[in-house]
């Protein structure tokens, strides 16, 4: 199966210096992409020039912990590491604003025979007017006129229409029913195959609770609590709707020799 992932969180560049910015670091999208390595998955992790890597997120010395657990634990990240990484295709965002992340994602979708795109990149939804050089702060308030930026999860389908789609949808404070419905809504326009619905309280409170919605909709909710593997659950599922889009016929296969 050959995956793309792609994680962290877009800008929108105010000027030569500033930018608008959310607060994601790519962490759930690089667990993601390990869990597709892991089962035999060619990845592409199309990433903001911030974001979290597949792996080397975690190989840092924790200078605090026990040393010779440490040395423990790099090493079997390493081993798991060397096991993967022929088939792990980092793709880096130059700017990381919206259009470089569109061209990007355009570019290698319409070049590789893509299996799924995961698409994680919490991607600005307004931008403001870009002003050359650097705003004078000597100048007083500063008021930003921002405009909607098409969605480029809704261009995806075009270019790569037999790739199976999974989309995010992130609520602030609200229920189970909502969130699911949210989802729902987003899939009319995104055209997402599934949509991966989370709050962002329960994210911070450290209770990160998601609900896999598909676009089918006699297909029940599954809903994967902060106590399971949940990049590997959505690897999964994500695994058996390409299965069953290949044995419908609806798709090319693209077998892969770990």
């Amino acid at each position: 199966m050959r995956v793309v992932v792609s994680g962290g969180g877009t800008i929108a560049p105010i000027d030569e210096v500033r930018w608008i910015g959310n607060f994601s670091t790519g962490s759930f999208a690089a667990r993601i992409a390990e869990a597709f390595l892991e089962r035999g998955a060619w990845v592409w992790h199309v990433h903001t020039p911030t974001s979290q890597r597949p792996y080397r997120r975690l190989a840092c010395w924790d200078l605090d912990a026990d040393p010779t657990f440490e040395c423990d634990r790099l090493t079997r990240l390493t081993q798991r590491w060397r096991k993967t990484r022929a088939r792990l295709v980092e793709v880096g965002l130059e700017r990381g604003d919206v259009e470089d992340y569109r061209t990007t994602l355009k570019r290698l979708l319409q070049s590789e025979p893509i299996d799924a795109v995961i698409h994680a990149m919490a991607v600005s939804d307004y931008q403001p007017d870009f002003q050359p050089g650097k705003l004078d702060s000597r100048a007083g308030d500063l008021i930003l006129t921002c405009r909607p930026v098409p969605k480029v999860i809704a261009q995806v389908k075009d270019w790569a229409p037999r790739a199976i789609l999974v989309g995010f949808k992130l609520l602030v404070g609200s229920t189970r029913d909502e969130l699911i419905a949210a989802a729902r809504r987003a899939m009319a326009t995104t055209r997402a195959d599934l949509t991966v619905a989370n709050d962002l309280v329960e994210l911070r409170q450290g209770r990160h609770t998601i609900h896999l919605v598909e676009a089918e909709p006699n297909q029940p909710v599954e809903t994967i609590g902060p106590e399971s593997d949940q990049p590997g659950l959505l690897a999964d599922r994500v695994a058996a709707l390409v299965k069953r889009r290949q044995g419908s016929g609806d798709g090319e296969a693209h077998r892969i020799d770990p």
